[in-house]
């Protein structure tokens, strides 16, 4: 795992316990739904992180022929 992962997945654990400790029943905060917002972001931005950004899984060229041709070499 790498330390970019361990980061965010700290963080993301960190933030849940600020977000739970920020509920209070009866008191009609939304502080709580502010700190599960960022750890909704970050879990999404961790899960693209883990599906596509692995040097042979995503391949981003924004020239057609360069992507045309490097996809062809790869299928081949």
């Amino acid at each position: 795992m790498a330390v970019r992962h361990r980061v965010t997945l700290s963080l993301m654990l960190f933030l849940s316990f600020v977000a739970f400790a920020s509920y209070h029943k009866g008191t009609g905060s939304t502080a709580w739904l502010q700190w599960l917002t960022l750890v909704v972001f970050l879990f999404f931005g961790y899960a693209f992180d883990v599906m596509f950004t692995n040097s042979s899984n995503f391949m981003f060229d924004p020239d057609a022929d360069n992507w045309r041709r490097k996809t062809e070499a790869l299928g081949n």
